[in-house]
């Protein structure tokens, strides 16, 4: 194993720093090849390829305009691949200043474009550029002045990177894009640099040839160039800037389109992989393209390796390296340093898998000409779904098993094996995991636009027999400060027999009454209101969670992003809550930071069901005996390509649970509901949102066996209690910290902090055990039961 890591580890060292270092070495040696470059300025063409472009497009024209070139010696030509966003009418109000429109008649991507439209240029020298690429005033005559060289064939300028807080290329890209720039100086050094830059590069137009419709012209163009005799050079002072390339998705989507293509160019472009033919450039090509491509392969390669030394020492030194892992994960989460190398390390494997994914597709043909702008909102189909859950209880059923027949033959060895395996998984839920989500929230955070908007919105609240607080909730929800004419509120009643009915005909006709006999549970509920309901937007609550004013309109804020389908809330709770609120809300606290980790990198896992909001287009009716709407509703929501996200700044209040019982039928109802969750195709994951499946995983599906990983824990370090003074003592912590929730009982000793916590601690696990147990049997009710309401503030007699 040791051997196979450091061949991968050294192919890859090679790639991301032998080859510069080669590189410098040769050019010092030998010294740079010199560039003739002369005050020339022939004719040019300026290209600009754009599809729907039209936030941008008016901006680049006036930008090249504005160029420091002569007029006489300039034109200025847009090919539109088919635009129908009005980019072509932006185009043609520039005709009377000497820009020219060529608009496809078809969309066939932009190599298409360029074939139909190079031919027909007047320029001696041909300059290609994107939309959104907007250059500095000097650049035109910085690239065209390396033309006064005769072995020049095409010459490369830098494209920057303007700040931009919302890309995942604020710290991997630009670090990226930066060791780019100083590749492209050494290569040229030594003779020709590898590609060009379709945001900034230029040809002699003589040295232009037809390309296939699917190749990548910045690349398969200049490296027909180098095969032909010509160099290929790098001009640092001609600078464009355009906008990094947005979230992560986006970027991996660019990458695999832009390597697909890349990798075809390679072959198409004969003789450039061979030595004898282009001299240096060959191994230059195979070091910055071909193996770069790779090195995707020979990271997994490492990663591999490691994992399997990393099992090695964690049977030597379980304890050390568990305690190395994570402070090293918080180190590089919470230290400047840190930060800059997950950057880099985040945006290194986005790029690599997506080079693999663009090597495979490349390889089998699957390209396309034909391409999609970041600033371009178009909605993709979510792929094919993964059923998780039922996938997750096979594996875990077939685990139990294969654990308990190790541990009954392998007598002591196997209790270790069960015991730490046990605390691996602990240690990943509530440690590791947190860990991660902290790690990717600084390298793959994905912002999503958020506006003030006012779309038409259902405040839906399911309700039985509430009396006591039906009054309360809908004078809070008249006085929510959103237009009374884009507000419909509705009360479901769910076979309700006290006054609830009553009480809301009293609000009639601002307040909507929908009644339904007999009761048959809230998500039927649900199911036969939301038919009822045409608002665009459908908030979700509870009868007693009374909203802050401002809670709806920063709820519907998000969705002004077209990419977020399901907003959730924070629920706080309130009131005297059994002695128990110190401890419920350190775990609410906790449980709030991991959602918001999981919104900024993607989506949220469920949602609190007294309050959320989904997009009603998006509404799926789950089964009429699901348990947990909160989770059904929004995971049907990602399965069509959505995400779910939290706004921690609309809050509700909601009286707190007021004694033991009431939290503990409460969390085992959650988790009965959870494995129910988990055992449908519910669970169900796109295999586009890999963050889902991992959260799915991660903060439910492990998070809620828990309970079995603790039992095994506890039984097996009483087993090996006797064979070493670790098992004993985590046998007789587990044993002290069992005696404190015991304790806790007492309500006078529930005071103690510590004992206080220990209690809730047994409380949730005994509930989550209880939970599982009623989840694996069916014998969960649809049906919730409602404890007593009070008022907020009320204190329970």
């Amino acid at each position: 194993m040791l051997y196979f890591f450091l061949a991968c580890a050294a192919l890859l060292a090679y790639v991301i720093v032998g080859y510069r270092l080669v590189l410098q070495l040769i050019v010092r040696l030998r010294g740079a090849r010199p560039i003739r470059r002369g005050d020339i300025t022939p004719r040019v063409s300026f290209v600009i390829s754009a599809y729907n472009e039209a936030d941008v497009i008016r901006d680049k024209i006036l930008n090249a305009l504005a160029l420091d070139y002569p007029a006489s010696a300039r034109e200025i030509v847009v090919i539109s691949d088919c635009s129908n966003d009005g980019t072509d009418e932006i185009v043609r109000s520039f005709d009377t200043r000497g820009v020219r429109l060529a608009r496809m008649t078809e969309r066939r991507g932009k190599t298409a474009g360029l074939n139909a439209t190079v031919p027909t240029l007047t320029g001696d020298i041909v300059v290609f550029s994107d939309a959104n690429a907007m250059y500095e005033p000097e650049a035109l005559r910085k690239l065209v002045r390396n033309f006064a060289d005769e072995t020049v064939g095409y010459v490369t300028g830098e494209a920057r990177y303007l700040k931009n807080r919302a890309a995942v290329a604020d710290v991997g890209e630009r670090a990226y894009w930066n060791y780019e720039i100083q590749m492209k100086r050494l290569e040229t050094a030594l003779g020709s640099m590898v590609g060009g830059d379709g945001a900034i590069y230029a040809i002699r137009k003589a040295l232009w040839r037809s390309l296939p419709e699917d190749a990548i012209n910045d690349f398969l163009n200049p490296l027909q160039i180098v095969a032909a005799g010509w160099r290929g050079v790098y001009e640092p002072e001609a600078v464009c800037w355009e906008e990094t390339g947005g979230g992560v998705r986006s970027e991996y989507k660019r990458r695999v389109r832009i390597v697909s293509r890349s990798w075809r160019a390679v072959f198409q472009a004969e003789g450039v992989l061979n030595p004898f033919k282009v001299g240096v450039f060959a191994w230059s090509l195979w070091s910055h393209k071909v193996l770069r491509w790779c090195s995707g392969l020979f990271a997994m390669g490492v990663v591999v390796g490691l994992a399997g030394l990393y099992v090695q020492w964690a049977a030597r030194w379980p304890l050390g390296v568990m305690a190395t892992s994570t402070v090293a994960i918080m180190a590089v989460a919470v230290t400047n340093q840190g930060r800059q190398f997950a950057g880099m390390a985040g945006y290194f494997v986005v790029i690599n898998a997506a080079s693999l994914v663009g090597i495979c597709k490349g390889s089998i043909g699957r390209v396309s000409g034909v391409w999609s702008t970041p600033r371009e909102q178009e909605r993709r189909a979510p792929g094919a779904l993964v059923s998780v859950g039922p996938i997750f209880l096979a594996l875990c059923a077939v685990g139990v098993i294969a654990a308990t027949t190790f541990a009954i033959l392998a007598g002591t060895s196997g209790a270790m094996a069960v015991f730490w395996a046990s605390i691996a998984a602990l240690f990943y839920v509530y440690i590791l995991y947190p860990a991660m989500l902290a790690l990717f929230s600084l390298v793959a955070r994905q912002p999503h636009d958020v506006r003030d908007i006012e779309p038409t919105v259902c405040l839906f609240v399911a309700a039985n027999d509430e009396e006591a607080v039906i009054e309360t909730k809908i004078r809070n929800a008249l006085a929510l400060d959103y237009p009374e004419d884009r507000l419909d509120i509705v009360i479901a009643s769910d076979g309700s027999v006290d006054h609830t009915n009553a009480i809301v005909k009293s609000f009639a006709p601002r307040v909507r009454l929908l009644e339904f006999s007999p009761r048959s549970g809230k998500i039927s509920t649900i199911i036969k209101g939301v038919e009822t309901v045409t608002a665009d937007i459908v908030v979700f609550s509870d009868a007693n969670t009374f909203l802050d004013s401002d809670a709806i309109r920063l709820l519907v804020r998000n969705f002004s992003d077209p990419d977020v389908g399901c907003v959730s809330g924070d629920v706080v709770l309130v009131g005297t809550r059994a002695m128990l609120a110190r401890s419920e809300d350190l775990y609410y606290r906790y449980e709030r930071w991991i959602q918001k980790q999981e919104s900024q990198i993607g989506s949220m896992i469920g949602a609190d069901g007294a309050l959320y909001a989904i997009r009603r287009k998006l509404f799926v009716a789950p089964e009429p005996d699901t348990i947990l709407d909160d989770m059904a509703i929004p995971m049907a929501v990602v399965r069509r390509g959505y995400r779910t996200v939290l706004e921690p700044l609309a809050t509700a209040n909601e009286q707190g649970v007021t004694s033991a019982k009431e939290e503990f039928l409460r969390k085992s109802r959650v988790v009965a509901g959870a494995i129910q969750f988990l055992s449908r195709t519910d669970s169900s994951v796109p295999l586009t949102a890999p963050q889902v499946m991992l959260s799915v995983l991660s903060h439910k599906a492990l998070r809620w066996l828990s309970p079995v990983f603790g039992l095994a824990t506890f039984v097996s370090s009483l087993v090996l209690a006797s064979s070493s003074p670790l098992y004993a003592a985590v046998a007789e912590t587990e044993l002290g910290l069992l005696a404190l929730g015991l304790a806790g009982c007492v309500p006078t000793l529930r005071r103690l902090p510590l004992v206080g916590l220990a209690h809730y601690f047994c409380l949730v696990q005994a509930a989550a055990a209880a939970g599982f147990v009623r989840g694996l049997g069916g014998r969960q009710s649809v049906l919730w039961r409602r404890f007593e309401r009070r008022p907020l503030g009320e204190t329970p007699v």
